[in-house]
């Protein structure tokens, strides 16, 4: 019983959930003693930090951007002209998805775009140096990486170039490539969610709000990206 009181307080007791609460009980009080236009926007307000903080809204905006491209295992008997690996993924996902590739792939060139693998990694790997292609200037933006790929790579029909970046990312990271005339093969990693148990691992505060800026930034970048032309779709697909 301890047990299960002890987890229902910390809900309602960690600092971002009791600020969030205590906002809401806040803006409504106004609400109900001086109804405003300023005291509708503070609930208003409100109202979309406790859906953000307390329920799974994030990892609903998350879970099609992840599955957009089913998550395969290439073939790693195909011939592969080159990886490219994205900015973005955390280190203690890239380093074991950059060994398994550079392994699977050993003729393969390993391009990285915005940022620069430590020569103690790659040594570690016993990958030979000459596969190594740092992408530069150094893009800033997804559609950068697109289109300075492009040009430093080149690539012709029939080559096969695979892609790595987080699940979240590939869909409008995958427009861009192809919005640059780059088709690539999609390998999304670092997942968020566990498509069969969607809602286990949500839990409120600060997490969950994390998550929903996460997902935010994503399909708002996909719609500016669509209205720029930066992307071949709005949300591209396979």
């Amino acid at each position: 019983m301890i047990y299960y009181v002890s987890k229902v307080f910390w809900r309602i007791a960690a600092p971002t959930n009791a600020l969030v609460l205590i906002s809401a009980i806040v803006a409504f009080w106004a609400v109900l003693h001086s109804p405003n236009c300023v005291a509708w926007l503070a609930a208003a307000v409100a109202c979309g930090l406790v859906i953000g903080t307390f329920t799974p809204i994030g990892m609903a905006l998350t879970v099609p951007l992840e599955y957009r491209f089913a998550f395969s295992t290439p073939d790693s008997r195909a011939p592969t002209d080159g990886i490219i690996f994205l900015a973005g993924a955390g280190n203690g996902v890239m380093v074991p998805v950059l060994s398994t590739l550079s392994h699977d792939y050993p003729t393969a060139h390993l391009i990285f775009s915005g940022f620069i693998v430590a020569e103690n990694v790659i040594k570690s790997l016993g990958a030979d140096p000459a596969r190594i292609i740092d992408i530069e200037p150094r893009p800033r933006t997804t559609s950068e990486d697109a289109f300075y790929a492009a040009a430093l790579l080149k690539p012709k029909p029939g080559e096969r170039w695979l892609l790595v970046t987080t699940a979240i990312h590939m869909p409008r990271a995958v427009g861009c490539f192809r919005a640059a005339g780059f088709q690539v093969e999609p390998y999304p990693v670092e997942f968020r969610t566990v498509r069969s148990h969607l809602f286990t691992p949500f839990a409120p505060g600060s997490g969950a709000l994390s998550q929903l800026d996460t997902a935010a930034k994503e399909w708002i970048g996909l719609i500016a990206y669509r209205l720029m032309g930066k992307t071949d779709a709005l949300f591209p697909g396979p």
